[in-house]
């Protein structure tokens, strides 16, 4: 253990910057806009009609408005479930008398072995295998720690600065060459460099980069056969065009985008070569071909032709498209000029349609910017930049099918600076300002079949100055607030004033021909340009995500390290989001934006569209203004590594990045950790602040990677189930009554995605299998409504996206569920206990749900068995003589037993069922569908090792004590396999009756003890001995003559493994409470104030394998932590680690995830957090 200090203080933090990185990703994606939604589920009493004998009518059906009530029109499910008719009760059978059990039958003789067949010929050498791929460059890089920032590290490689933060992905993406094709020792400050590179794309083929030069009006060609050292090919003069605007290639075929060079307000061309740089026709564009592209097919060549205004805005050209059939080279011109009589309703909608009213039609006042092209080539969508709109354009019929607005972005919901004079970055949250997204650059991208568009929401005002000219840009400060509105929005007279201050907004660039509602030069709305952001949006225009206020700051906060950014852009549009592209490598999807004006690129990971995530951030001292983005993949690149080519206008380069540095931990040893580690002399303890761990004998070190907060409280989380397929977590909330749906595609940032909200019952347990979601709901009903507590609940099945399938009925409080392991079926434990006044005790039962036909959605109640308890009412003195807790007054057997958790058997053939309060097993066969057997869980002798019983002993006073003894009692209990046999281990967390109508509870000092049993009685019902300590009246006074002859309590502080017949293997001992005391420094969980009760509770247990051992993990409600032991033999566990989460308190349910099941590949526990309702998600690292 002692040699593994060092190794486990750097795995400690590497996975430490992993959990900072994970808070701190949380906080900037709380800013960032994702949609949760809510099924409601709503139980009701069924009427005659519905069920003759009564019954519960069902609706589901997604809460659409928001209101938390399920309106009918909101009711897209409905199922009466209907008690069946009383049947006659049958007569008892007679017990038929034990068989002799015959003789063991003699061993036959084992066989001899057979000989060894001859070795056969050795095979022909097979052909050699194709070379793999290019390791990744080596780079002269070093890796320089950030401290008390959004980032964790710099990767300065001298060319390029990355900043990554703690869950960046592993590659770092760097400069490894780069081409200046603007004049040697040409001055940025005079403009001098500025238009010799603008957009860049690729060619696979030949390995050659062509790049857009407006200067001298050429496309020029680079060979990237090295890209580490670009070459110049060829220049292809297009000036006797004009002025070329964009490049694109497909199938050995270039196409460019020119404009007219003699006349702006003349249609330009497309012009197309062979990448060789040979001539190949020219075809004739619209005016102003601003972005051209290829179908995915490569059979089609699109061009959006902008058609802007000339400076004094009396001559307005059409915005149009042009499609090139490549193969024929027919060319279709595509005008807009059938949304002409549409105006009214488009600018209603949110177009911007102001420019030159009552001169300019719609078709003249749109101007296409951008087009990116759908996976299936049917649908090309079109970005109207100034217009604040999405074209979708229908590539099969070549028209314009729709406009979409895409609206306004609320700055109030987030902090940016948005002045230039407020003395530096002075970010200010709430701020009233609506921004237009505007983007220039989309990309597409293709996620679970569906296809969304990434957009960088540039800006761009009109601003035209000739005459008579025309602009919608003004300061702030210039606009005129309509008092009244703003007002009643909280801005008295000197709060407007204050608001337009150049410190504030006035000098932001906002537009005047927006936020005027009713038009009489008030503003009732301060409208910006772009959206300093990234946002995704589906198919059909709507937004999916947006990145929020985070590139403001990540791009602002730490300036000293961001060279190309200054806070002299704020009042503009910020970093200015221009260029974007996507592309995929190690199997997952990144966007590339390209930031105008802090000059650098940042890297999102698309895996999942409605939670994009910040990777990177790259910089380039030497390169200016990022323009045009182009992905190249591995597997089209001359190093087999993807390549991101980037022109930079302002300095007139192109960058060369590519993935290749692979980054080290952003802290070693002895450098500034943020781990401490102290040797205890029995075990090593180590503080990470948000973790600390206790080590046993392990090198596996499981960690805090991430983790949700309801921010409801105590209740919000108790118990989880996930969901392999869909890497979704289904949570138990009390608070709410509800089963939150979180994403764990991303283990370190779980998020709620839909909550699944049920009226009138109260969810208790949740499991899943293969996509079908159970959930057990008991009643919450007044008593006699036939939904109370005490009536029979139901389990409810759901898909993973929480609409409900079928539901059947349970017996009364159905407490647990779980699948059988092959799915077919389900089993819940029923625990049917009694009312507060103790006068109605349902009977406890379990409820098997018969799956194996296959389809949960045709489930009835036919499919149901009711398993009780009867067959054992004659057994009643037996089972009580034998240990059984059988004391509720005025029940029978089958009404006092109460099933508490189920754990199933490996092979599905038998579950092990907990009656907690009946301290006993009672055993399933699942083939029969009967209880064949209930066995006490015994007594735990307390004289075998030390406790301290008391919470008023002025600290922790471990000691041994004669005649007390601890029942057993779990709450929950899994189980595992080892050489064939089926093993339990159950958490002791021990629980009392304790009713209006009926208590068992008392103190210990409230009894007798006999006296010759405990002559020193006196001494120890003091309070700093064993008079604090919780007992039962039910339990101790073996005579009959009213005092105790020894002491129960609840619960054995201890975990505990079984066999499969309930036969006690293993027990903990005391070694729980002696780990709780002696690291009480490190585990500041725990106190000495449970100590009277039951200790450090162990209340949830899960086992798992994990690295060719099998785990125990054991949840601590009290202490606030996990035990985890090595339990692969269950004759000796070993004490791995216990792990303290000191923002997570009371665990309480554990869900173990295989290496196999998780979406990263690493095993992962899931703990549910029932007192700060949160989950934890931990792996282990090696």
């Amino acid at each position: 253990m002692r040699r593994s200090l060092a190794l486990l203080l750097i795995a400690l933090m590497i996975t430490s910057t992993t959990l900072a990185g994970c808070l701190e990703g949380n906080e900037d994606n709380d800013d960032q806009t994702s949609v949760v939604q809510t099924t409601l589920v709503s139980l009701e009493g069924a009427s005659t009609s519905d069920c003759a004998n009564g019954g519960t009518l069902i609706h589901s059906g997604l809460d659409a408005d928001g209101d938390g009530t399920l309106s009918t029109s909101e009711i897209t499910f409905t199922q009466a479930v209907c008690d069946g008719a009383a049947g006659a009760d049958g007569s008892s059978g007679a017990d038929g008398t034990d068989g002799s059990n015959g003789a063991d039958g003699a061993d036959g003789a084992d066989g001899s072995n057979g000989a060894d067949g001859s070795n056969g010929a050795d095979g022909s050498n097979g052909a050699d295998g194709a070379d793999g791929a290019d390791g990744a460059d080596a780079t002269g890089c070093s890796d320089q720690a950030l401290h008390d920032s959004q980032y964790s590290t710099i990767v300065d490689c001298g060319s390029s600065l990355t900043f990554r933060h703690h869950d960046s992905s592993m590659l770092t993406w760097v400069e490894i060459g780069s081409f200046q094709a603007s004049p040697e020792g040409c001055d940025m400050g005079e403009d001098e460099c500025e238009g010799y590179a603008e957009i860049v794309t690729y060619d696979a083929a030949s390995n050659t980069a062509f790049y857009v030069n407006a200067v001298d009006s050429s496309v020029d060609m680079i060979s990237l056969d090295d890209p580490h050292a670009p070459s110049h090919i060829q220049t292809i003069d297009v000036s006797s065009y004009g002025e070329p605007n964009s490049i694109a290639i497909s199938n050995g075929v270039v196409a460019m985008a020119v404009a007219n060079g003699s006349d702006d307000m003349a249609n330009g061309h497309i012009l197309t070569y062979s990448t060789a740089g040979v001539f190949l026709n020219a075809f004739e564009a619209g005016v102003l071909p601003d972005m051209v592209t290829f179908t995915h097919s490569g059979d089609y060549i699109l061009s959006a032709n902008e058609g802007q205004p000339n400076d004094d805005y009396d001559v307005d050209p059409e915005g149009s498209m042009t499609v090139v059939e490549v193969a024929t080279g027919t060319v279709t011109q595509v005008d807009f000029t059938s949304f002409n009589d549409q105006r009214a309703a488009l600018i209603d909608a949110g177009v911007r349609l102001y420019a030159n009213p009552g001169s300019s039609t719609v078709a003249q006042d749109l101007e296409p910017e951008y087009i990116a092209v759908s996976t299936d080539d049917s649908t090309a969508y079109i970005a109207f930049q100034e217009n604040n709109a999405f074209g979708i354009f229908d590539l099969e019929d070549m028209e314009l099918d729709s406009i979409v607005a895409l609206g306004t972005k609320d700055y109030s919901e987030g902090c940016y600076d948005l002045s230039d004079r407020d003395g530096g970055v002075e970010f200010t949250c709430g701020q009233p300002v609506s921004s237009m997204y505007m983007p220039d650059a989309i990309a597409l991208f293709n996620s679970g079949g569906n296809d969304y568009i990434v957009t960088a929401n540039e800006g761009d005002g009109r601003e035209y100055e000739g005459e008579p000219g025309y602009t919608d840009e003004d300061r702030g400060d210039d606009l005129t607030l309509n008092a009244t509105y703003w007002s009643e929005r909280g801005y008295d007279a000197a709060a407007q004033t204050e608001l337009l201050l150049d410190e504030n907004l006035g000098r932001l660039k906002v537009s005047i021909a927006d936020g005027d509602h009713d038009g009489d030069g008030e503003h009732e709305e301060i409208v910006g340009y772009g959206a300093r952001s990234m946002t995704i949006w589906d198919a059909n225009g709507e937004l999916v995500f947006d990145t929020g206020d985070q590139i403001s700051h990540l791009t602002q906060t730490y300036g000293e390290y961001i060279n190309g950014y200054t806070a002299s852009r704020n009042d503009d549009k910020g970093a200015e989001p221009e260029g974007v592209t996507t592309g995929s490598y190690d199997g997952t999807d990144y966007a590339f934006l390209g930031l105008e004006r802090a000059g650098g690129v940042m890297v999102y990971d698309l895996t999942n569209p409605s939670r994009a995530m910040f990777d990177q951030y790259i910089t380039f001292p030497n390169h200016v203004s990022p323009e045009g983005l182009t992905f190249v993949d591995a597997s089209d690149s001359p190093t087999n590594q993807p390549l991101l080519l980037v022109a930079n206008e302002v300095s007139g380069t192109i960058a060369i990045i590519s993935p290749v540095h692979q980054s080290v931990p952003s802290h070693a040893p002895g450098d500034d950790q943020p781990c401490l580690a102290s040797d205890t002399g029995a075990h090593l303890a180590i503080d990470c602040g948000y973790q600390l761990n206790v080590m046993g004998d392990s090198d596996v070190h499981w960690t805090l990677v991430g983790q949700y907060d309801s921010g409801l409280g105590e209740g919000a989380s108790e118990i989880s189930a996930y969901d392999a397929g869909s890497h979704r977590s289904f949570v138990v909330n009390a608070v709410t009554g509800s089963i939150d749906i979180l994403d764990m595609s991303n283990p370190t940032d779980p998020y709620l995605l839909h909550r699944l909200s049920i009226t009138n019952g109260e969810p208790n347990s949740v499991d899943v299998h293969n996509g079908l979601v159970a959930v057990a709901v008991a009643g919450v009903g007044e008593e006699g409504s036939g939904m109370s507590k005490q009536d029979a609940g139901h389990v409810m099945f759901f898909d993973t996206d929480g609409n409900m399938v079928s539901t059947v009925i349970a017996g009364a409080l159905p407490d647990m569920v779980t699948f059988t392991p092959d799915g077919n079926g389900v089993l819940v434990a029923n625990e049917g206990e009694p009312n507060d006044d103790y006068t109605i005790d349902p009977e406890g039962t379990l409820t098997y749900v018969d799956l194996s036909g296959g389809d949960a959605a045709a489930l009835s109640q036919a499919d149901v068995t009711q398993i009780n308890f009867n067959a054992f009412e004659s057994q009643l003195t037996t089972l009580t003589q034998s240990g059984v807790r059988i004391f509720g007054p005025n029940a029978n057997l089958s009404e006092d037993l109460e099933p508490e958790y189920i754990a199933m058997s490996p092979d599905g053939t038998h579950a092990m069922v907990v009656l907690q309060e009946n301290n006993a097993f009672a055993k399933v066969d699942l083939s029969s569908l009967s209880v064949t057997s209930i066995v006490s869980m015994g007594m735990k002798d307390y004289s075998l090792g030390m406790y301290d019983f008391s919470d008023r002993d002025d600290g922790v006073n471990l000691q041994s004590y004669n005649n007390i003894f601890g029942m057993p009692m779990p709450d929950a209990i899994s189980s595992y396999t080892v050489g064939g046999q089926t093993y339990y281990v159950t958490a002791n967390e021990g629980d009392a009756r304790d009713y209006d109508g009926y208590s068992e509870e008392v103190r210990l000092d409230d009894l007798d003890l006999d006296d010759l049993v405990f002559p020193n009685e006196a001494d120890l019902l003091e309070d700093e001995s064993l008079g604090r300590l919780k007992t039962t009246t039910t339990c101790g006074d073996t005579d009959g003559d009213g005092d105790l002859d020894f002491i129960c309590s609840y619960g054995t502080r201890s975990f505990s493994i079984w066999d499969s017949n309930g036969a006690l293997v293993w027990d903990s001992g005391d070694s729980i409470s002696a780990l709780m005391v002696s690291h009480g420094e490190y585990i500041n969980g725990y106190t000495q104030n449970r100590n009277d009760d039951k200790g450090a509770e162990p209340e949830g247990v899960v086992v798992g394998e994990a690295f060719g051992k099998t785990y125990a993990f054991v949840g601590l409600e009290r202490s606030g932590g996990i035990l985890v032991y090595d339990v692969s033999d269950p004759t000796a566990p070993v004490f791995d680690q216990y792990i303290y989460l000191p923002d997570h308190v009371s665990p309480e349910g554990l869900d173990f995830i295989s290496a196999a099941d998780s979406p990263n590949g690493a095993a992962m526990l899931v703990v549910a957090h029932e007192v700060s309702g949160t989950v934890a998600i931990l792996q282990p690292f090696v």
